[in-house]
């Protein structure tokens, strides 16, 4: 769990900023069963596909200890970014990763980037998890 709590501060600093919960759940269920990175989280089948409850309770658990920042915008959208304490925490651990593992993340982020639509990304995840679409 720690492992995957220091790679979620990670991943959320290449991400830089994340717009909606449905969007982060969506992009780590990809990470994880499409692009095979290594991460524990279970999800389940949900309302806009895949969610993991783990995941969840991890970003909670971050922002609870200052490196995260949500803050709801319009509605139930909420935007997910690091603090400064989360960035340097982030790139303290990224240096910390074998240098495999850094090049493999890196390249995996060009496709989740703020062009796709959350909208695409759900579709992506539930024809990945075999859902209906």
């Amino acid at each position: 769990m720690v492992r995957d709590i220091e790679k979620l501060l990670v991943i959320l600093d290449k991400l830089r900023v994340v717009r909606g919960r449905t969007r982060l759940q969506k992009i780590i269920f990809l990470l994880k069963h499409k692009n095979k990175i290594d991460l524990d989280y279970n999800f389940i089948p949900y309302y806009y596909g895949p969610y993991s409850r783990d995941l969840q309770l991890a970003v909670d658990l971050l922002e609870a200890a200052g490196f995260v920042q949500v803050a709801a915008k319009s509605g139930n959208l909420y935007v997910h970014c690091l603090t400064a304490e989360g960035r340097s925490a982030a790139r303290q651990i990224e240096q910390k990763m074998q240098k495999s593992e850094r090049n493999s993340l890196s390249e995996v982020f060009r496709s989740y980037n703020e062009v796709r639509s959350t909208h695409s990304l759900i579709s992506e995840a539930k024809k990945l998890a075999a859902l209906p679409a």
